[in-house]
């Protein structure tokens, strides 16, 4: 999630017993802002990749909430860390490891970013449905939280993946395929669901299921990100309705773990890679639901994503969804699109608000469906709706 200069922090997160050990890549401005014991192994012009306990994630977290500036968020990649060190010898290359981070690939377009399909798109916008998107996030944001350590973090999880399959088969979908990517130590799995049968790149649309730990007070998480992971389902409930078939693959994704770290994401990531599973376009929906004094502008990101992509985004915004488009940054690792972006793809961040005006209340237990807007939401679902069309081509 974003964090703005008015989010404030209220609660430790407390996660595995204190001996558990993290690999971390971090911004310095960000590292500048906390309280805790960190081991640094390398270092470069703007990041650190660091050692820490689950007291350092949560200095980290909080140093996130409290940023004036776009310093960004951070990355735990003991995953990948541990995984390079089976491929390296005894003594890890920590300087090598991290530059992969300080400079990522460049990317390169794999498809034609251009409007092709508006009657097509028109016809599924036509049978968007907010109460359904409503009635999910009451549902949603009824759990104490939706931690990625805790039983209702895998409960939501399960519960997302089981209301696609049962879409897939009241409309007779035979070519959706649906799976969970395990999140290492984590308890909460990442859902994906795949929409098609074709194996050319596909479109990835994302957001993230979990919240923080409920240990102080609950953590209903309803803009952060149950509004992102609605928006997925209304866009997952309107392809599979409509009886509309595609030429490429819809890949629609649920990331567990997102909060500590954007550790789903990575793992989903490595999944896609090692399975290679090719890609041409991302979009992260992380907060789409909270319209700052009733503003419906669509914000769009421009640190740490495709510029081509991006400039896309915003032509659909302009074409289908019709409202301002304005743009923002939000600094290193601020969202699960950096996993990709990380690894070379192309990735996009639409999002609900500038990064000074976004939820106050987030990662708190007044992150409640009172203070949201149901036609911003709306809004975020159609941009998804157009942003598949658009690139994974009607067949039908």
């Amino acid at each position: 999630m974003i964090i703005s200069l008015l989010s404030s922090f209220h609660c430790a997160i407390y996660a595995e017993p204190a001996s558990t050990q993290h690999r971390v890549v971090a911004p310095k401005c960000l590292l500048k802002k906390i309280n805790a014991t960190y081991t640094t192994l390398a270092s470069s012009k703007n990041l650190h990749f660091i050692e820490t306990n689950d007291a350092g994630i949560d200095a980290l977290i909080e140093a996130k909430q409290n940023q004036t500036t776009p310093c960004g968020g951070f990355m735990d990649v003991t995953h990948a860390w541990e995984n390079d060190g089976k491929k390296m010898n005894a003594n890890h290359n920590a300087k090598s490891f991290l530059a992969a981070y300080e400079t990522f690939p460049k990317t390169s377009l794999t498809t034609s970013y251009s409007i092709k399909y508006p009657t097509e798109v028109a016809t599924l916008l036509k049978q968007s449905n907010p109460p359904y998107m409503w009635t999910r996030l009451q549902g949603l944001s009824s759990y104490k939280d939706r931690y990625s350590r805790s039983d209702n973090g895998v409960k939501a999880a399960q519960e997302i993946k089981a209301e696609v399959e049962a879409m897939a088969k009241n409309h007779g979908r035979d070519d959706v395929s649906t799976y969970f990517v395990t999140t290492g130590s984590y308890k909460q799995p990442s859902v994906v669901v795949k929409i098609g049968t074709s194996n050319q790149p596909g479109v990835v649309i994302g957001a993230h299921i979990d919240t923080l730990s409920s240990t102080f007070e609950n953590k209903p998480g309803a803009d952060d990100d149950g509004s992102g992971t609605v928006t997925v389902l209304e866009v997952a409930r309107t392809l599979l309705s409509s009886g509309m078939h595609f030429n490429k693959p819809i890949y629609l994704i649920w990331y567990a773990a997102e909060e500590v770290g954007l550790v789903g994401s990575q793992y989903v990531v490595d999944d896609f890679k090692q399975k290679n599973i090719p890609v041409s376009a991302v979009m992260q929906f992380d907060m789409t639901a909270y319209a700052h004094k009733n503003d419906l502008t669509m914000w769009l990101y421009d640190d740490y994503t495709n510029k081509e992509l991006t400039a896309y985004v915003e032509t659909l915004i302009n074409t289908y969804v019709k409202t301002p488009v304005k743009h923002d940054k939000c600094g290193y690792a601020c969202s699960d699109h950096a996993s990709w972006t990380q690894k070379g793809y192309n990735a996009s961040m639409p999002f609900e608000a500038s990064f000074r005006t976004d939820n106050p209340d987030i990662h708190t237990s007044r992150d409640t469906m009172e203070k949201l807007s149901l036609a911003h939401m709306t809004n975020f679902a159609k941009l998804g709706l157009a942003f598949a069309v658009e690139l994974a081509e009607p067949s039908n």
